[in-house]
């Protein structure tokens, strides 16, 4: 490659990567996708495809997502985690080649044929179908998606909740292409600026930029709340790293204060939230009751359900029937697992009777290795001294429910970034949506606004309100349409209530899911297929 090929690659890549949170520059990424489109298009075999690709999303991924590794430089922080995010950037620009190769090849196929001109339309619904791609399976890392970038403007993603996030990346696609073949046509001096089609394509183009507004304002629907519920937030800002080896005891007594202290101001707050792994500990183990019974004694006292992130531990009643990757006992060798787990600490409940949900969507590499049910031996990879080695998949996505019948469901950190996942909670009755988490280990760097930021999206696909818990900020609450309230700064203590609204109807998206995405991932199959066929008749039209 040339050096004005290498140019190309870096602006698509710069381009794309400053499109994300927390850098407003959402309309880079249009422009990312008319060069990444250029620079597939003029390649001249696959090899050009794969390293031109790779390139532009590794030079992405410098921007986005190396918050990984330069959190793994802060004070304390586990040298893991430089590893870790160093393997992250360099592994998953490979997730982004697929889509390229088969547009490629469907160029290709098409040239020769009078079907040529339609090359481009085929991109969107190749890109929109391996985005869903990378939300399937243990090996993902549903992050850059170009539907994201848009998380500042909700004026432009309102309709998600018919088509979720990937109808925006759909969007962002449909535009860039119209750019890229009014841009060949003009270079090419095929078209002149002022020409009527010049003029056609360009109306087309800004037509379809503002169809969201459009759409919001002759299909606005009212989702009304049937209710409020007054939630109290606890922002501890403990050190992640920290809390796993320092004095407990006084970090149980320090949220029991939080916890009266929105209680005295606001007596009639129903739920109070902690973050993710609040509890450094197994809180149900006998060795853990002092500081168990003290926080049940403060839930009792104000009658108010506390939703505790904590680590649980299950052991197996039928040892031989134990999973193959389960842990086992150094002592008596028995079989056990332990989950990544929110608990719902009830007034006058046992810890036994508590709900529960286990975290199922486990990061890669740092919470769980891939498919290590399969290669039982790879847990053993993942050693962190946080406590946070080879969690189990949880079981279920379960739906908690208050005294008075108010439903709710939680996800638990890294499960927020998964649309149809989050969805299928909502949709299994959740009046309101909760999120627990604990981003301290990314301090101000990027992922930290990117995680919060992301979250918008959910609200919207399901019109749910959404309380969302970080250990270190950021913590707020987000309406039906996007918009933030009482958001926290990061690295500081803080305690915030609001009166969130309850929804029971539920949004096309929440009861289809990725109906949209998987609708274009087929067509984009089948238009590959149809490519090859054509070209195979051209190359042998006796046959």
């Amino acid at each position: 490659m040339n050096l004005k090929s290498y140019q190309f690659i870096l602006a698509a890549g710069l381009f794309y990567g400053l499109s994300f949170p927390p850098i407003n520059f959402h309309l880079l990424i249009f422009f990312s996708f008319v060069i990444l489109i250029d620079i597939i298009l003029k390649s001249k075999n696959l090899k050009q495809v794969i390293s031109r690709s790779y390139l532009v999303f590794l030079t992405a991924g410098l921007l986005g997502i190396s918050w990984i590794a330069l959190s793994g430089m802060r004070e304390n922080a586990d040298a893991f985690l430089i590893v870790g995010g160093v393997f992250v950037i360099v592994v998953y620009p490979l997730f982004f080649i697929p889509p390229m190769i088969l547009f490629y090849l469907i160029n290709k196929n098409l040239s020769l044929t009078k079907f040529r001109s339609v090359t481009l339309m085929i991109f969107p619904f190749l890109w929109t179908g391996f985005e869903y791609l990378q939300t399937k399976g243990q090996i993902n890392f549903p992050w850059l998606f170009a539907g994201n970038s848009q998380s500042y403007n909700l004026s432009k993603i309102q309709y998600i909740d018919y088509t979720g996030v990937f109808g925006v990346s759909f969007w962002i696609c449909v535009i860039s292409v119209f750019i890229y073949y009014l841009i060949i046509k003009l270079s090419s001096k095929e078209w002149r600026l002022l020409s009527l089609k010049s003029i056609t394509v360009i109306s087309v183009i800004i037509l379809i930029y503002f169809i969201p507004e459009i759409y919001n304002t002759a299909f606005k629907r009212s989702y009304s709340d049937t209710g409020k519920i007054k939630i109290g937030i606890i922002q501890p800002n403990v050190d992640p790293w920290k809390k796993w080896s320092g004095k407990q005891n006084d970090l149980i007594q320090s949220y029991i204060e939080q916890i009266n202290q929105i209680h005295s101001e606001h007596s009639d707050v129903k739920l109070i939230l902690l973050p993710e792994t609040a509890l450094p500990y197994y809180f149900r183990e006998r060795h853990f009751e002092e500081r168990y019974l003290a926080l049940k004694n403060t839930c009792d006292s104000i009658n108010v359900p506390l939703l505790i992130g904590t680590p649980d531990l299950l052991y197996y009643e039928d040892q031989l029937n134990a999973p193959d990757d389960a842990k086992i006992m150094k002592s008596n060798g028995m079989k056990y697992d332990t989950y990544n787990s929110a608990v719902l600490f009830e007034p006058g409940k046992d810890k036994e009777a508590f709900q529960r949900h286990e975290k199922i969507k486990l990061v890669i590499g740092s919470e769980r290795m891939p498919y290590q049910e399969i290669l039982p031996f790879t847990k053993s990879l993942v050693e962190w001294g946080v406590g946070l080695s080879s969690w189990q998949i949880g079981r279920d996505t379960n739906i908690f429910e208050l005294k008075d019948g108010t439903k709710f469901n939680t996800a638990i950190c890294y499960e927020s970034v998964y649309p149809e996942f989050f969805a299928d909670f909502v949709n299994r009755g959740a009046d309101f949506s909760v999120i627990i988490t604990n981003d301290g280990w990314w301090g101000k760097f990027f992922g930290t606004y990117q995680h919060n930021r992301f979250a918008v999206f959910r609200a919207i696909e399901n019109r749910r309100w959404i309380a969302r818990c970080a250990n270190t900020g950021i913590s707020d609450f987000i309406d039906p349409e996007g918009n933030f309230y009482e958001e926290t700064q990061i690295n500081e203590k803080a305690s915030i209530v609001f009166n969130a609204g309850l929804r029971h109807e539920k949004t096309f998206y929440t009861m289809n899911g990725d109906l949209f995405s998987k609708v274009s991932l087929l067509t984009g199959i089948l238009l590959f297929a149809f490519s090859y066929l054509l070209r195979k008749k051209k190359a042998n039209p006796r046959d």
